[in-house]
């Protein structure tokens, strides 16, 4: 199932370096990725116009894409420029162009607009959706983690069970579930044509107490690895003295923002009194029952690298957890109609992301 006339993020904006180009795949058509003399991310069909060699395998000179095989190159409107084998004179063909992608940089990730016309004019092609809340690079504030994976499940399959409210106790017991109540329904929820939004009251996970809570040896982590003030840090703080301590009965702490951007786009936001977690998911559709998950990840506390290796684990430990349900779905697809599954009141997120898709259909936008 594909959205068209729609932006998807492809690639981990740190994953394009300057002087390589970089093949990426979306709904089965294999893309090149490229940095101009300007910077900019470029994208186009990833196919020599000479004999078909991916072009991902090529070079970059001085803001040229050069084709690894015979060195064909190519500049940022994707007009051949240069044929090495030719004789001095000789006219390049007409045909010697590249099929471009609109392509766009933001909020860490390479953007690339999915159109349906073979004659796009670019100036028609709306801004990368205008989402808020991302933490800046290099902002003091936050400590930044990323990374991917590859999940055999429908990329529709993987937005729902991210959105997905109910199963949090169940499949994340063992890790941030642990205190998350059966019942859970948004407390707010919008739409509009193209995202889904939904607050959420969200107790506190009991084990960032427990694991970083108030003995010396952890004041200690936390003085060589954070800010030194136990009120910066989670669990660092005791509880106020008209709070429950944490556990099953204590009430909600904190709040979790779910932003839903069209077409894979997904910004939670975990924001609790004295410490926030944000996270970026991005299912890639590949387009041979595979798709690529692109993650950044965003605490702000314990924000030396020194703690990156803990929070990594516990980042991977959870989208396993999520992975291992997700993959065993069936249908494979996700029907819109509602016919093979028995969505109920608690799904919201899911209907609401079903009806927005119903409409694209509608639309001629999905197919």
């Amino acid at each position: 199932m594909q959205l068209l006339n729609a932006w998807y993020a492809v690639a981990l904006a740190s994953g394009l370096q300057p002087d390589q180009p970089l093949t990426v795949h979306l709904h089965g058509q294999a893309l090149v990725l490229w940095r101009g003399a300007d910077g900019a991310p470029l994208a186009a069909q990833d196919r020599c116009p000479h004999k078909g060699a991916s072009l991902g395998r090529g070079c970059l000179v001085e803001g040229r894409l050069r084709c690894g095989y015979h060195g064909w190159s190519f500049n940022q409107q994707g007009e051949c420029v240069e044929i090495p084998a030719n004789r001095q004179g000789m006219s390049i063909p007409h045909r010697a162009h590249l099929r471009p992608y609109p392509c766009q940089e933001g909020h860490g990730f390479v953007w690339v607009w999915w159109h349906q016309q073979a004659d796009l004019d670019p100036s028609t092609v709306p801004p990368v959706p205008p989402i808020e809340h991302v933490p800046a690079a290099q902002d003091p504030g936050w400590r930044t983690m990323e990374g991917t994976a590859v999940w055999s499940a429908h990329w529709l399959r993987i937005l729902e069970g991210f959105i997905d409210l109910t199963h949090v106790p169940y499949v994340h017991k063992s890790t941030f579930g642990g205190a998350a109540a059966d019942e859970l329904y948004p407390a707010e929820e919008s739409a509009t044509a193209d995202s889904l939004y939904a607050l959420i009251d969200t107790p506190r996970d009991r084990h960032y107490r427990s694991d970083q809570g108030g003995n010396p040896l952890s004041r200690l982590k936390r003085t060589l690895l954070g800010s030194g003030h136990p009120e910066d840090e989670p669990g660092g703080a005791d509880p106020a003295p008209d709070q429950p301590a944490d556990g099953a009965d204590a009430a909600p702490a904190g709040v979790q923002h779910l932003n839903l951007w069209m077409a894979n786009f997904l910004l939670i936001r975990v924001v609790f009194k004295d410490f926030s977690i944000y996270l970026c998911l991005i299912p890639v559709p590949l387009g041979d029952g595979r798709t690529q998950l692109l993650w950044r990840h965003f605490r702000s506390f314990l924000r030396s690298p020194l703690a990156d290796g803990a929070a990594l684990k516990r980042v991977h430990r959870f989208l396993e957890e999520d992975k291992v349900i997700v993959e065993s779905m069936q249908p494979f697809e996700p029907d819109l109609d509602g016919r093979e599954d028995l969505l109920l009141a608690s799904d919201s997120m899911t209907l609401g992301l079903r009806k927005l898709l119903r409409a694209k259909r509608e639309a001629g936008l999905v197919r």
